[in-house]
Parts: C-alpha cells; sequence; structure tokens
C-alpha cells in the first residue's frame, strides 16, 4: 500500500462511468460521502507480526537518516511523517512489529490533537489497523474525513478498515467516494476487494481482469496493491494461471508484503508445488515472518524434509510467547491453520478461526473458519458466515 501522500492523480475521469460498474459488480450507490456520517479510514496492509525477533527492527539506511532528522526537528509533521511512513512499510515487507512501535512514537506529540495534520492522521489510522482495531480505525478517522472530504487514501483505506470490520454498508460508500470523485481504478479496486469479502470471486474477477490487460501506469506501490487485487480474485475463482501471472507482476515490484507473498505461496501450496513455494519465500526480505514460517513449515512438511519439525516447533514457540505478550490475537489466523494443516487438530483450528472470523472478515478468513469447521465434523459452526455474506448483500446501501 502506498504511504500517505503518494497517491498520483492518475485515471481520473468522469464519474459516471465508474459508478456504472460499481453499480453492475453489485456496489450500488445510494449516497455519496456529503451525506455519510460515517466515512472513515485505516490501510490495506499486511496484518502479520514477526514471532520471534532475534534480529531486525533496526532503523538502518533511509530510516536511520529519517530518524536523525526527526531528532533535528522534533516537532515537524513533516519529518514525523517520513520517519513513521517508512517505518511502516518496513512493517509491511518484514512484519517486525518493532516498526509500528517506532512509527507510533514518531507520531506521539499529536496523540490528543483533534485535528492534526492529514498525513499523521492517515498514518495513526493505518496503524490502529495493523493492530486489527478495524472499527476503531474506521471511527477514528471518521473525523478525517469530514474535514478532509476529497481525500482519496482517506476513502480507500476506510472501505478497508470497515470491509475487514465487517461493514460493508460503509465501504461500498467509501468505494462509492472514489468513484464519485473521479478516482476510477481505485473504485473499481476497492469494489473488487468488497465483492472478495462477499464470496463473489467470479465478478470480482470479471471486473477487475479487463485493467490489467496492459502493463499500469500507476505508482508503484499503488499499482502493486491492485495487481495484488487482482491476483486474489482471480486464485479465488480458480484462474490459476492468470493469478500465478498477476502476483508475480506485483511481486517484481520493489516492497512486496508479507501478505502479499504469504498468497503467492498458498497458491504455490495449492497446485502441490511445494518446491516453488519454499523457493518463492526463501526471496522474502523477512521469511521469519509467522506467516511465512508457517507456509515454509507446510512445504517442508509436504517435502518431507528434516526441517519440518524444527520450524513447526518455532511457530509453536511464538505463539506461547505472544500470549504473554498480549498480542495472541494477532495471531488466530495463522494458530488457525497451524493446528489445521500442521499439528492435526481441527477443534483447535475451529476455535482460533471462529475468533479471528470474529474480529476480521477478510475472504481468507471466512475461507479459513469454512474450512476448518468441515475438518472438525461441524461445518454449520461456519454458518455465521453465509449468514453475514447474505445480510451484507440484501442491505440497502
Amino acid at each position: 500500500m502506498p504511504t500517505p501522500g503518494s497517491f498520483p492523480i492518475l485515471n481520473r475521469r468522469t464519474s459516471g462511468a465508474c459508478v456504472a460498474a460499481l453499480m453492475a459488480a453489485s456496489i450500488t450507490v445510494s449516497h455519496s460521502l456529503d451525506g455519510d456520517p460515517h466515512a472513515s479510514s485505516a490501510a490495506p496492509a499486511a496484518d502479520t507480526v514477526v514471532l520471534q525477533l532475534p534480529t531486525g527492527g533496526e532503523r538502518t539506511g533511509d530510516l536511520a537518516a529519517l530518524w536523525r532528522d526527526l531528532q533535528r526537528n522534533p516537532g515537524s509533521a513533516d519529518a514525523a511523517v517520513r520517519y513513521a511512513g517508512e517505518a511502516l512499510q518496513r512493517y509491511a515487507v518484514t512484519g517486525d512489529a518493532r516498526y509500528i512501535g517506532y512509527a507510533q512514537g514518531a507520531l506521539a506529540p499529536w496523540q490528543q490533537d483533534a485535528d492534526p495534520p492529514l498525513q499523521v492522521w492517515l498514518l495513526r489510522g493505518r496503524i490502529l489497523q495493523t493492530q486489527h482495531r478495524f472499527a476503531e480505525a474506521g471511527a477514528y478517522l471518521d473525523r478525517l474525513l469530514a474535514r478532509h472530504r476529497d481525500s482519496a487514501e482517506g476513502m480507500l483505506l476506510s472501505a478497508d478498515a470497515w470491509r475487514r470490520a465487517g461493514d460493508i454498508a460503509r465501504a461500498k460508500a467509501r468505494c462509492a467516494g472514489l468513484a464519485l470523485a473521479g478516482f476510477s481504478s481505485l473504485a473499481l479496486h476497492c469494489a473488487g476487494d468488497i465483492l472478495l469479502s462477499l464470496g463473489e470471486a467470479g465478478k470480482a474477477y470479471a471486473l477487475l481482469a479487463p485493467l490489467h490487460a496492459e502493463p499500469g501506469r500507476s505508482q508503484p506501490q499503488l499499482q502493486q496493491w491492485m495487481l495484488t487485487v487482482a491476483a486474489d480474485a482471480a486464485a479465488a475463482d480458480r484462474k490459476v494461471a492468470e493469478a500465478l501471472a498477476l502476483y508475480e507482476r506485483a511481486l517484481a515490484i520493489p516492497g512486496a508484503t508479507v501478505a502479499m507473498q504469504a498468497s503467492y505461496a498458498d497458491l504455490l501450496l495449492a497446485e502441490q508445488r511445494p518446491s516453488d513455494a519454499l523457493a518463492a519465500l526463501a526471496r522474502a526480505q523477512e521469511p521469519d515472518a509467522d506467516a511465512l514460517l508457517l507456509r515454509r513449515a507446510i512445504a517442508a512438511r509436504e517435502l518431507g524434509r528434516a526441517d519440518a519439525h524444527a520450524l513447526g516447533k518455532r511457530l509453536r514457540t511464538g505463539f506461547v510467547e505472544a500470549e504473554k505478550l498480549g498480542t495472541a490475537a494477532l495471531h488466530w489466523r495463522e494458530q488457525a491453520l497451524f493446528a489445521l494443516l500442521l499439528a492435526n487438530d481441527p477443534d483447535a483450528a475451529l476455535t482460533y478461526a471462529e475468533k479471528n472470523w470474529r474480529q476480521q472478515k477478510g475472504p481468507e478468513d471466512a475461507a479459513l473458519f469454512i474450512q476448518a469447521a468441515r475438518a472438525s465434523g461441524r461445518p454449520e459452526a461456519a454458518n455465521a458466515v453465509y449468514e453475514w455474506r447474505h445480510n451484507q448483500q440484501s442491505g440497502d446501501v
């Protein structure tokens, strides 16, 4: 996800065609930002953290230079935003949670400010989302869009926060706001994300595939995010070759997130290509991030490698440590996958998958809940997913 302030004003056009496409994709528009008291914000970003941190988390390279600049200018919002933005980008590509703390510290002077600088507001919303405080992130940034109604990033990040929190009506309104503001590409990918959460993979892929027939011209990180949404849609629609090609285009852009790398590895594993999955994970900047360590363990077990047990043991140790640190909720998705695919404990998998579903409602969270329920012999336990989707689809938005 691009850092605040990095959105180029690209692909702006009259909003009518984009709104029509959104409506055709079941993203119905009945009000704009002006009429919505619930505008909000937070960020599409990796939501995994490193469980064991023997190294990493250092202020090196650009981050070190930005830190020195911040020390020279402690009251500068611009310096704080540059440093915090770089720290959050490092978190996204490494999963090292210490970078979140660095960002929080840089933005602390504005914590009680009712009207902070826009970029500070956006970054603090992103931090809330990385902590899985999705509804809180949305509510916190309701105030941002009340004051900054034309913030494209605010609308996009808001849509993601409310989608993950399970409030599809608010997420749809933010996508519609992007369309009405003329950000057609952003709006369509925003809509695609919502369709995926609602289980409409075919519609999502049909909506997004034509947009990626040719190389994109957007800012690289933004293009990377859009390619990943399209790849997720292709994978969910079982268009494997197309999904792999889209993921590979996204991964070729510097700054690939942990979540992006995990999704690519998942597809390779689903296609019974564990060697390729391991090779891809080895190229990650932080292969020990919990989501990537888990997939390495799964691939190693499928290949019968001697290190499979050791990788699994590291995961168990990390989960225990997270419990002690009070951050276990950030790992429920990985704990469910571990119990399901490595520990052969479907009942534990269902417990964690259900807890994870209660706090975040992405398409991967729904699929995991359904899979764990079936594996435990209690498929009805995941009826909450179908009921939620039915209720969200039938709402009047």
